[in-house]
């Protein structure tokens, strides 16, 4: 694949109802349907495919954060290759929470031992959070109960 010296630009604006509106070097991307936030990256990877190279992408959330990416376009499958059936994502359970009790799911980034008088303090450089491998937690936001969940490797 070939990088062009200046990327396309794919602009999305996604609202507070979680619709998207996109465009493409400032040229809107009709569709007679309605995109949701769900529907992002099969959006890309359709631009991608469609331009056959790689765009710059940059997200609007509502609240006024964005986030700039660049993304290429998906490698094909071989021709006559089929596609392995995808594995049933795990389920995430877990007990110990009180009837009613709002549960949160987290992420674990990293972890560290506390010192000898229980304090932690961690500094994150900002390439740890696309390399790790961390875990789920499930939280219970009033018991404070904490349910881990490892993803698979």
């Amino acid at each position: 694949m070939k990088v062009p010296i200046v990327l396309s630009v794919v602009h999305v604006a996604i609202d507070a109802d979680g619709v998207l509106a996109v465009d493409v070097d400032g040229v809107p991307l009709d569709s007679e349907q309605t995109r949701t936030r769900d529907h992002l990256r099969h959006v890309i990877d359709e631009i991608t495919s469609d331009l056959g190279a790689p765009v710059r992408v940059e997200v609007r959330e509502a609240d006024g954060s964005t986030f700039t990416d660049v993304v290429t376009p998906p490698t094909p499958a071989p021709a006559g290759a089929e596609q392995p059936p995808t594995p049933p994502r795990p389920a995430l359970a877990g007990a110990g929470f009180r009837p009613g009790e709002e549960v949160a799911l987290a992420y674990v980034v990293v972890r560290q031992n506390a010192d000898a008088e229980g304090n932690a303090s961690l500094n994150l450089p900002p390439a740890l959070i696309a390399a790790t491998r961390g875990g789920l937690v499930l939280l219970g936001m009033t018991s404070r109960t904490v349910t881990p969940f490892e993803a698979p490797a």
